[in-house]
């Protein structure tokens, strides 16, 4: 991550308006060389399926997809057959795509959003869902630049950024003006654990955090597992983010700060 995204990150700790949010998310993914972004937030009705069922409040959307786009879209509800948030809502890790994927084995009506969708320029991306165990739901989609040559999008680096970028996004903007109920006082991390969250965040894996702290890799993830329950997420990246607002943690980069509605 370089050192211009880095400040952008360090920055978001400074908004308080959901229209700050939305301009400073479209510079982040601009510096990351995306071209358009949208970004939803709210809370779950629990579901025993997988991805978002019901919203158990208003959803949050922050949004710069083409005017006309949008009006198709919601005027069709062509939410219910597009085979991208399908493949978002099947899955919780952070998901490359291209509409053209999709095309083979499309039925007509599918088929002619996913034309539709190459014409406004929302063909290919990448979408990170975040999920909290108590029923916080986010989605941070990175839309790619139709003009530029195609960018690997499934590098494993730029999913990286964007998974920590996306995290850390969704838990500043809930902690600023949304509903997040996490509480400091109750947070009881040990020292073993912050020491292996503090490796996880510069990057290492499961078998070089276990190869520094001298311990096995099942007592790595152990320790994982842990944090995650305590900070009421399911995921590293996630983690990673909350720790940061919280000021327990400080990342390379991230030092020095802590119906819908479509904005």
């Amino acid at each position: 991550m370089d050192h211009l995204l880095q400040q952008r990150l360090i920055d978001l700790h400074g908004l308080s308006e959901a229209g700050e949010f939305k301009t400073h998310l479209q510079t982040i993914a601009r510096t990351m060389g995306f071209e358009r972004i949208f970004y939803i937030s709210a809370r779950l009705v629990p579901s025993s399926l997988p991805g978002p069922g019901g919203f158990a409040e208003t959803p949050l959307i922050l949004c710069d997809y083409p005017d006309d786009w949008v009006a198709h879209y919601q005027g069709g509800q062509l939410a219910r057959i597009d085979p991208v948030i399908a493949a978002c809502n099947a899955t919780r890790q952070p998901l490359s795509w291209d509409v053209r994927a999709y095309e083979p084995e499309a039925a007509a009506e599918v088929s002619r959003l996913l034309h539709d969708a190459i014409d406004a320029g929302i063909d290919r991306g990448i979408s990170v869902p975040i999920y909290g165990v108590s029923g916080e739901y986010g989605m941070v989609t990175f839309v790619a630049d139709p003009e530029t040559p195609a960018r690997p999008l499934d590098d494993t680096a730029l999913l990286r950024d964007c998974t920590l970028v996306a995290n850390h996004f969704h838990m500043t903007l809930r902690q600023r003006i949304g509903n997040d109920p996490a509480q400091i006082e109750t947070l009881k991390l040990t020292a073993r654990e912050l020491e292996v969250m503090k490796w996880a965040a510069a990057g290492k894996t499961r078998e070089e955090i276990a190869g520094i702290l001298k311990v096995t890799p099942h007592t790595v993830k152990f320790h994982l597992y842990n944090t995650h329950a305590k900070l009421d997420v399911f995921s590293t990246p996630h983690a990673i983010a909350k720790l940061v607002y919280l000021g327990l943690l400080e990342p390379p980069g991230l030092t020095g700060s802590k119906g819908y509605r479509m904005v």
